[in-house]
């Protein structure tokens, strides 16, 4: 009896190790806490990123006379989390204001002395939220890597299923953040050359960055 208890509570030790590390404990060589932390960082920093994009995209919907966009647009804004269950939306909706913007600017209008100005009110948040998708761009395949390589670690078919879920999110935004980076990095050098042509204080607009950590936001002209 003696000699089965001891085995069992090995046993048993040895599976929530393993777990532990996905709950944010140790775990030996379980990369559970990193994957997690990782997760938590990734969905923040979109968030941050997001959120911006959706206060900028505001303000260029403005500029070009969809006002009712928008309002939309602002209806998403919330105060940034590492469970923003909205991520999903707020990338849809971003996405397609940028594709108005960039349809605008390419069919050479021009913008009006109003549109100028939110064109211009628009540019730091969206350099802000460039910086910080900069930064996610490195954060996302370093949490698939290290949530890939716990899940690998587990043996409990009941528990890979839990942990899959706990990842959800995670996975589904890292997934996404390749494509959206670069998509963002093409748009972002068109709008910043729209800006500069409709005569905007570029160096204003490169202050203010800077001031909000944010310069790297702002591409090379």
């Amino acid at each position: 009896f003696l000699a089965s208890a001891i085995l069992m509570s090995s046993l048993s030790h040895a599976q929530l190790g393993s777990l532990g590390g996905v709950l944010g404990g140790g775990g030996g060589d379980s990369s559970g806490g990193d994957a997690l932390k990782l997760q938590g960082e990734l969905i923040l920093g979109m968030s941050v990123a997001m959120n911006s994009f959706l206060k900028a995209d505001a303000k260029f919907m403005s500029a070009i006379g969809l006002d009712g966009e928008a309002k939309k647009l602002l209806n998403l804004v919330e105060e940034p989390s590492e469970n923003d269950k909205k991520l999903g939306a707020k990338i849809k909706a971003s996405g397609e204001a940028d594709k108005k913007m960039q349809s605008f600017i390419d069919s050479g209008k021009e913008l009006n002395d109003e549109g100028k100005k939110d064109l211009a009110d628009g540019l730091l948040p969206y350099a802000v939220g460039m910086a910080s998708m900069i930064k996610m761009a490195k954060v996302a395949p370093e949490f698939l890597k290290a949530s890939a390589d716990e899940i690998k670690s587990i043996k409990n078919p009941m528990q890979i299923v839990k942990i899959k879920k706990q990842f959800d999110l995670g996975m589904k935004t890292g997934k996404q953040v390749p494509d959206l980076f670069k998509k963002m990095g093409a748009s972002s050098k068109k709008l910043f050359g729209f800006a500069k042509a409709n005569k905007i204080d570029m160096k204003k607009v490169q202050k203010d960055a800077k001031k909000a950590g944010a310069a790297d936001g702002i591409p090379s002209m």
